[in-house]
């Protein structure tokens, strides 16, 4: 099967649908966080970007002090939504050796291309892997992240752009293999 022109039919039976499905939980669980992170913290404040957002509707959208509130507002809250969810996925990547725990619950883990890369290496490439995911949200707010994301669909390995720069892979974990 080719999607514009891209073999996608190469990659192993359900990687897909699993990915996906690991992708929402570990958004939940994300999600989740940012509302217990919020409750000791007081951020990442969502209800004041709400608030703005309706201060600055409310004024017809023509008082540029409200509108800057808004995107001032939104900023803070989504860098501190951005750094729990690199904490949550590199934290959990060091501990399971490679698996969030959307890739837990899908049966995923995230090797090294090189069965002979060590595990110093891995884990802290796996901190990059995570670093650029958060990095591109920041930077981009999301279309290249999106981008990346979409490689799982384009490419035979079912490798998104962020296995790809760190040179890694994810697998079905009964196929992964120990570090050494």
């Amino acid at each position: 099967m080719a999607f514009l022109g891209i073999e996608t039919a190469k990659a192993p039976t359900g990687m897909r649908v699993r990915r996906f499905l690991a992708f929402l939980i570990d958004a939940a669980i994300v999600i989740a966080l940012s509302f217990a992170v919020y409750r000791f913290t007081g951020r990442p404040d969502f209800f004041a970007v709400q608030a703005a957002m309706d201060a600055a509707e409310a004024a017809g959208g023509k008082d540029q002090a409200l509108t800057a509130a808004v995107f001032t507002q939104f900023n803070s809250a989504y860098s501190v939504l951005l750094i729990i969810a690199f904490c949550y996925e590199a934290l959990v990547q060091l501990i399971t050796n490679g698996s969030t725990v959307g890739k837990l619950a899908m049966g995923l883990r995230t090797v090294p291309q090189n069965p002979a890369r060590g595990r110093p290496l891995h884990s802290l490439l796996l901190c990059a892997r995570s670093a650029l995911k958060i990095l591109s949200l920041y930077l981009f707010q999301g279309f290249p992240f999106l981008i990346c994301c979409l490689t799982i669909f384009t490419n035979g390995e079912c490798r998104s752009g962020f296995d790809m720069a760190v040179k890694s892979v994810t697998v079905f974990r009964e196929k992964a293999l120990p570090h050494p």
